[in-house]
């Protein structure tokens, strides 16, 4: 069961990597916003917020649901491996798209 907990473990870090990286982001959006006040970067704003929700949730929703629902232990451990994939590649998105708009 150790082994399993690693995955979802895993998973949960990078969701935090990607909170991290999504507040970078609105920060940059912001500073950006601030500057040329469009709609561009509001719309950008929105977005980010969209992906720091999603990740919140993915954080809460499977430590709940894993703690809470016995019933769905099963469920959670065999999806947490799938989880670290789209987690990472996430975390590869957002972190290339803060090299963009930080430089």
């Amino acid at each position: 069961m150790t082994f399993d907990i690693f995955w979802m473990n895993v998973a949960a870090v990078f969701a935090i990597l990607n909170v991290a990286l999504v507040f970078l982001l609105l920060g940059l959006y912001y500073q950006s916003w601030r500057k040329l006040r469009s709609a561009l970067t509001i719309s950008l704003m929105i977005f980010a917020v969209f992906f720091l929700v999603q990740n919140l949730v993915i954080i809460v929703f499977w430590y709940a649901l894993y703690g809470l629902v016995p019933a769905a232990e099963g469920i959670v451990v065999a999806a947490a491996p799938y989880l670290v994939l789209i987690n990472l590649t996430q975390t590869v998105g957002l972190g290339n798209l803060v090299r963009v708009t930080w430089g």
